[in-house]
């Protein structure tokens, strides 16, 4: 995609060029063009795009995304550019982590505590290792860590020849709980404290998996918005029961993930029913589970032996695993078209406004591709207003720090038939 035609009598801009046009353009922090205060680190100039390395760390965000604007804006007026990438440090948050020995991810959430979502974040995994993956679960619920109680696991934890935290397994999966360096103590951690610890001990174990499931703690607090932006989340898993209100608080939270980029890989309704010991009725207590936009992958009922882990995985959890494989591998199959709109970089406003007209311009039923390295939400905002409401979109994370996009126009519905035809 090209911001404006190069005709074939322009002369490519030079370098000098491309500073002598920034050295425009005002820098409000320091009081002096972007050249003189130091925010050009480097241009690169190649068959008319240009490549602005912009060092803007030590202004706030919102500056440097005014000023990654105003530079790529100007840059774009020399004749002879077709395209304008500046590369600015401050533009956005950082989503670079990434986690080694961890080849995907899957995030198990709830927007409530106590329906049960640790018990299905732990047979999630012994699932997805009785398919035959290597599995580590780790237990990021750092005010109810509970996966040493239902893997019987003790801590302290032993570290590799590195200094690397290194994982207990059980039952064929790797395991690292904040409960395993606690020593039974409660913890009372802040919200920023609590993250990076969490971030600490996530990023430094010595993982060794095919999957990674993650349990993280209830709500949408901060270690939960913190991981869905830092960390490579490939699909998520949300919990809940059928109770009315902790459904509608599960639809706020999967609106949530998807804002962030984070494809929904399905809901599990826990104590969905029981059946009476005595005559054998079954009874649903918080009535029938209510639809949700996410696929349900099981309707748990209140059975004991559904949160053991002795012995083999029961039956619900290991079609949940199978399950789960099937959408991760679905989620990753996003193959962008060779010419998707890159937006890696750009500042706010302009990638918002790229977006908006190249999907205005889309017919209906056909569909754009783009590559983005900052949560997608703000782009389905962007062209909400074209097909007014949220915008057909499909997700996958590429890795720490990329997305992929593809914005489907809906297709124009059929107009109904003449009487009498």
């Amino acid at each position: 995609m090209t911001d404006q035609p190069t005709g074939a009598d322009e002369t490519e801009p030079t370098p000098e060029d491309v500073r002598a046009v920034l050295g425009e353009v005002t820098d409000p922090t320091h009081g002096t063009d972007v050249v003189d205060a130091g925010a050009v680190a480097g241009v690169d100039v190649s068959d008319g795009a240009v490549a602005v390395d912009a060092a803007l760390d030590s202004r706030d965000p919102e500056t440097a995304d005014l000023l990654a604007d105003r530079m790529r804006s100007a840059v774009l007026e020399l004749p002879g550019v077709s395209e304008v990438h500046v590369d600015a440090d401050a533009a956005g948050p950082d989503h670079g982590i990434e986690l080694d020995g961890v080849d995907r991810v899957v995030a198990v959430a709830s927007a409530k505590g106590g329906v049960g979502k640790t018990t299905v974040a732990t047979q999630l995994a012994r699932g997805l290792a009785a398919e035959g993956e290597s599995v580590g679960l780790f237990d990021a619920d750092v005010y109810g860590p509970n996966v040493p109680d239902l893997l019987d696991l003790e801590g302290p934890l032993e570290t590799t020849a590195d200094g690397a935290a290194k994982p207990v397994e059980r039952d064929g999966v790797q395991a690292i709980s904040v409960g395993l360096i606690a020593n039974d103590e409660p913890l009372a951690w802040r919200g920023s404290m609590a993250h990076e610890a969490v971030e600490e001990l996530l990023t430094d174990a010595a993982w060794d998996v095919d999957t990674l499931v993650i349990d993280l703690p209830p709500g949408t607090g901060d270690i939960v918005l913190t991981a869905l932006q830092s960390f490579p989340v490939d699909g998520a898993v949300l919990v809940s029961t059928p109770f009315p209100t902790a459904a509608g608080d599960t639809g706020r939270s999967e609106t949530l993930f998807r804002e962030q980029g984070v494809p929904i890989l399905g809901a599990v309704f826990n104590m969905a029913g029981y059946t009476c010991p005595s005559c054998g009725d079954e009874h649903a207590p918080f009535g029938e589970p209510p639809e949700v936009r996410a696929d349900v992958l099981a309707e748990l009922p209140v059975d004991e032996t559904l949160r053991s882990t002795e012995g083999d995985v029961p039956d619900p959890f290991r079609s949940m695993a199978g399950a789960v494989r099937s959408k991760l591998d679905e989620a990753d199959r996003i193959a962008t078209s060779p010419d998707a709109l890159d937006l890696r970089g750009v500042p706010e406003r302009a990638r918002r406004d790229q977006l908006r007209t190249e999907y205005d311009a889309l017919d209906p039923g056909e569909s754009l591709d783009a590559l983005v390295d900052q949560p997608p939400a703000s782009l389905r905002s962007a062209v909400a207003d074209a097909v007014d409401g949220d915008p057909e979109t499909a997700t996958a994370r590429r890795d720490g720090g990329a997305w992929a996009v593809r914005f489907s126009k809906p297709a124009r519905a059929e107009p109904p038939a003449a009487a009498g035809e």
